[in-house]
């Protein structure tokens, strides 16, 4: 293959002049026989004595001057024939490092005419291609484009460059290579002249660009898309519900947010794992996908959060039977680390434009739907009212406040008593958790101690009630040895590894009989089926702490659990005890209950307790304790000293 040319700019080349150095050697040479002539010929009639003594010394003199000419001519032929030596070898020097480069270089170099034909191309243009060196010279530059418009396109412009002549500039070009891949390829052009500076042909320089195209389109990617599902993140989601209103708004058509949000999928992640809780999302992805068509949109927000966009021509239209199949595919367990698992979902709906006119301002609804649904009992659907948002901005408040709650001392306990239904005499209290705060007024536990949990605020807060109660423990059982005080624990605080050195403390620093304490303990606790709860649970009933299942026979498991952990204890739900003098069925539970825990050496508590029948029922099953407002409703620690004539 032909070596690149040297080639130089039209007013950087200087036209070669081969006479110069031929008239610097014939003036020199005139100049010194001029010299020689007229300074020899006088200098012989000097010296001359005779005629045949100047002819000889004319002969000599001619000699003479023919050899120190021949000396000169040598001389100078040698220091031009030495330059001109050295040129050449410096232009070789030169023409071989630029080949050199030319043939390393990673990028492409190319010369064509004015006709679009390669008359030269490097073998980085050549290996970026897929072809051997010199295939490509002879071909037009445009043989080698993915299509026939880009084919077209280049044409287009090559000839527009040898026409108008502008100042080229860099395009980008999608190529073919010999076995067919496509190249992203990025050019440069520049025009060559000749010395009289008329345009001769094109030389360009010619990237792959590729790889850096793909990732591009890969940062894009990840910008735009989830890593795990592939499926529009909540920025692409939002861009995608803005299109979807621009058409509803011209077509005055609907537009269906559907968000949703998987029931405790926390504890998936906290016993199994994030991996497992990452197959399980793709898992549930490709069942979303059977279920919806090409024009819903489906997307994840983050965590356990999905959102469904739907274009629909009314209010509601398909939306309840798409909500329905939604619904149908939890029926299906999951499988995850060979087992099975059922799962339920709690979806927010919004619609535009009723419930609002924006993106941002749909989706902020949708979430709250959800949260209602949330709040509702899980695994059901919420449609978006306007009531909703003023219970999000409490919910937003009371967290706000929550934070602040124990430092200004807004926190405080109420003991309610817990009655012993034979004698009814007082052997325990149960502590109860109030907030009163000076913007939202007194808060009820229900509202707040699930933010609490949500938040992580719930570890100081449990601290503090534990503490605070223990305190009040320590002073009754100087006069009381056997009175017990129950206290709830949130599942979030089991998941803590130092409640029980937190525990071991306390009891220390207040000298706490541990029998003395009550630990209540819901269901959403064992949940889970941890190790860490098995070995917390083993640990405190080991430093001789009461175990008590709270909420008795509102759970799926229950019975289970009272064979798996060391309980004590068993609460039953106030639902069964407000209605056992009107269901047969609930006496007949409670009696079950009573019995069995009989049984297995368990006491039975029963909570709600607000009429004397209710109680003479409970006697007559032999209900170990009672607790309710028939007795007591909470009392604070004063008065509860003065129950137990502690003052």
């Amino acid at each position: 293959m032909a070596k690149y040319p040297l080639v130089q700019k039209p007013d950087t080349l200087k036209p070669p002049r081969p006479w110069v150095p031929a008239l610097k050697i014939t003036l020199i040479y005139a100049i010194f026989a001029v010299i020689w002539i007229i300074f020899s010929d006088r200098a012989i009639d000097l010296i001359s004595l005779s005629k045949s003594m100047l002819s000889a010394m004319q002969t000599w003199k001619g000699l003479f001057f023919v050899f120190i000419t021949s000396i000169l001519v040598f001389i100078l032929g040698q220091y031009y024939f030495r330059r001109q030596v050295q040129l050449i070898s410096e232009l070789r020097s030169n023409q071989q490092r630029l080949n050199l480069i030319l043939d390393t270089i990673p990028d492409g170099i190319q010369e064509n005419d004015l006709e679009g034909r390669i008359t030269y191309s490097n073998p980085g243009h050549h290996k970026i291609l897929g072809y051997p060196n010199g295939a490509l010279v002879g071909h037009h530059i445009w043989d080698f484009q993915a299509n026939e418009a880009d084919r077209q396109q280049l044409q287009d412009y090559f000839f527009y460059l040898v026409r108008q002549q502008p100042a080229p500039e860099m395009i980008v070009s999608r190529n073919k290579t010999r076995n067919g891949q496509e190249r992203i390829l990025e050019i440069s052009w520049d025009y060559q002249r000749d010395n009289a500076g008329e345009l001769t042909g094109f030389i360009s320089v010619i990237s792959d660009i590729t790889q850096s195209r793909e990732q591009e389109q890969e940062i894009l990617h990840l910008a735009y898309y989830d890593p795990l599902t592939d499926l529009p993140n909540r920025f692409r989601a939002l861009e995608n519900l803005g299109s979807m209103i621009k058409v509803a708004r011209k077509a005055q058509e609907h537009v269906a947010v559907l968000m949703l949000d998987l029931d405790h999928f926390k504890k998936i992640n906290d016993t199994l794992g994030h991996e497992a809780g990452d197959r399980l999302l793709q898992q549930l992805v490709v069942r979303l996908r059977e279920v919806l068509n090409h024009e819903q949109v489906l997307g994840r927000l983050g965590g356990d959060e999905f959102i469904i966009l739907q274009q629909q021509s009314s209010q509601r239209d398909a939306l309840p039977a798409l909500i329905e199949d939604i619904k149908a595919l939890f029926g299906r367990p999951f499988m995850i680390e060979q087992r099975e698992m059922m799962l339920t979902a709690s979806i927010g709906v919004a619609i535009y434009p009723n419930d609002g006119t924006t993106a941002t301002e749909l989706l902020r609804n949708a979430d709250s739907a959800m949260f209602h649904a949330k709040e509702s009992g899980r695994n059901t659907c919420s449609y978006f009212t306007r009531a909703m948002n003023l219970d999000v901005t409490r919910r937003f408040t009371i967290e706000e406040q929550l934070h602040s709650a124990l430092e200004n001392n807004e926190l405080s306990l109420l003991y309610q008593p817990q009655v012993e239904l034979q004698s009814h005499g007082m052997n325990g209290a149960e502590a109860l958790l109030r907030w009163h705060n000076p913007v939202l007024g007194q808060v009820s536990p229900e509202e707040f101690i699930s933010v609490a949990e949500q938040s992580s605020l719930i570890l100081p807060i449990g601290r503090f009630v534990l503490e605070q109660a223990l305190k009040v423990l320590s002073q009754i059982q100087l006069t009381h040895p056997d009175f017990r005080m129950a206290i709830n624990l949130s599942p979030v605080q089991f998941r803590d590894f130092g409640l029980v050195e937190t525990l071991s403390q306390l009891i220390r620093d207040y000298q706490i009989r541990p029998s003395n304490i009550e630990l209540e303990i819901t269901e959403g606790v064992l949940l889970s089926g941890s190790p860490l709860v098995k070995e917390t649970l083993d640990a405190l009933h080991q430093m001789g702490i009461k175990l008590a299942m709270d909420d008795f026979g509102t759970g799926y498991s229950s019975l289970s659990y009272l064979r798996s952990y060391p309980f004590d204890v068993l609460k039953i739900d106030r639902s069964f005890v407000n209605e056992i003098l009107n269901k047969p069925a609930d006496r007949e539970l409670i009696n079950a209950i009573v019995a069995m825990s009989d049984g297995l050496g368990l006491k039975v508590v029963a909570e709600g307790v607000e009429t004397s029948a209710q109680c003479e029922f409970l006697q007559t099953v032999g209900c170990d304790f009672g607790q309710g407002y028939f007795f007591s409703e909470p009392i604070s620690e004063s008065a509860l000293f003065a129950e137990l004539q502690l003052v």
